[in-house]
């Protein structure tokens, strides 16, 4: 059996990495195992409808898939929490602080309409992206009440979220080749 490899990046094994995700496992395992609930957050992007990477075909035949891009990229905001519920936003404009902060504004907002007391067992799960820790983001954050814990660089296999994005972006998306530009025909 085959398994496509994938390269880690040199600076995913430099000593400070490894201690940052040493820190964040040692943060993490504490809050699972008092039942909190973790709402893993992060950005995606879909510029494609097609994202097949591998097919089947016969011998000397050709295994080309057409790339069909999106007329203006969509920009994804996902959160996951541990109970499986997923928060998502979609967009037309590059994330940045203040996208992400709108974001949260909503997220608290639909929070409070679900759970009015939900602050007091969960926890945000962030990574390190610019518009995550900037210091603007972080006053928001903490405006906002909210409490947050910032995974380890290069901890992609321990971020959920990842698996959303990771099924959104399986095979084809628009198998009823839809138009996916502003103007419609």
């Amino acid at each position: 059996c085959y398994r496509m490899t994938k390269k880690v990046p040199v600076q995913a094994n430099e000593k400070r990495c490894l201690i940052l995700r040493q820190q964040y496992a040692l943060a993490m395992l504490p809050l699972l195992q008092n039942g909190k609930r973790i709402l893993n957050i992060d950005e995606s992007w879909v510029n494609e409808t097609n994202f097949t990477r591998k097919i089947w075909c016969p011998p000397q035949s050709s295994a080309t898939v057409q790339m069909k891009p999106i007329s203006y990229r969509i920009a994804l905001i996902a959160a996951l929490d541990t109970e499986g519920c997923i928060y998502y936003s979609l967009t037309q404009a590059n994330t940045d602080q203040n996208v992400m902060m709108i974001y949260l504004q909503h997220l608290v907002n639909q929070l409070d309409q679900e759970r009015s007391s939900w602050r007091d067992d969960t926890v945000l799960l962030l990574d390190g992206a610019r518009y995550h820790t900037s210091s603007e983001v972080r006053e928001y954050l903490r405006k906002l009440e909210l409490t947050v814990i910032w995974s380890g660089l290069y901890s992609y296999s321990t971020a959920p979220i990842e698996t959303v994005f990771a099924a959104l972006k399986f095979g084809q998306l628009n198998q009823d080749r839809k138009p996916t530009g502003k103007k419609v025909g």
